[in-house]
């Protein structure tokens, strides 16, 4: 019998040590604060997984950057399937997480942790969109992009074209990605556009008082 393929989300997070997480928001919640922050908007996006699940079953892969398998089921239960970061820029890292499920996933999400406005009705639209486009596109205020999804159909030599030469950490992220979708002439859908929370001038965007250091 051949097998199912399995719809599949990808979660990219960081293990939360203080110091080196969120690194941008210390100046205005200091190294504690802006941890804590990390930890409870990824608790955040866990939950909406959660409640994704029920309408929606789906394999989660928790991908982190810095810490242990040890220390992310520590903190985060041995109930996830966990997996280090790939080496290189953010694309080289969502390159090579997307690359490997390319031909056995039906459809995959990949998300971060950093939206806390990312719900599970926005999941499972991306889902459905992917039942009739190539790719979907979750566009973040500060212009990158907070979810990228690919269909079952999509090459690796596309899935490399669309993660190489991106000028990540700029404000042309998401439309340079979606040119290079258009070169390429795949169908993309497009989401809600969403606030990302990385500098403290996103702070305005979530109900959140960081407790003193």
């Amino acid at each position: 019998m051949i097998p199912v393929r399995q719809d599949v989300i990808i979660l990219f997070t960081r293990y939360p040590e203080p110091g080196r997480c969120k690194t941008r928001l210390i100046p205005a919640l200091g190294r504690n604060g802006a941890t804590r922050l990390h930890q409870e908007m990824t608790y955040q996006v866990l939950a909406q997984l959660a409640r994704l699940t029920t309408a929606h079953p789906h394999l989660l892969e928790i991908h982190h950057d810095g810490g242990s398998q040890a220390r992310m089921r520590s903190w985060l239960g041995a109930g996830h399937h966990y997996h280090r970061q790939a080496d290189g820029d953010i694309g080289c890292r969502m390159q090579a997480a997307i690359i490997r499920h390319l031909g056995r996933a039906q459809r995959l999400l990949l998300i971060g942790s950093d939206c806390p406005d990312l719900s599970a009705a926005i999941m499972a639209e991306a889902f459905a969109a992917l039942t009739t486009h190539d790719l979907v596109l979750g566009p973040a205020y500060d212009g990158g992009y907070y979810l990228i999804g690919v269909g079952a159909e999509i090459s690796a030599l596309i899935c490399h074209d669309l993660f190489q030469d991106i000028p990540w950490s700029t404000a042309a992220v998401y439309t340079t990605t979606k040119k290079r979708a258009e070169q390429h002439r795949l169908r993309c859908h497009t989401l809600a556009r969403l606030h990302d929370i990385d500098t403290p001038a996103d702070l305005r965007h979530l109900h959140y008082h960081p407790h003193p250091e």
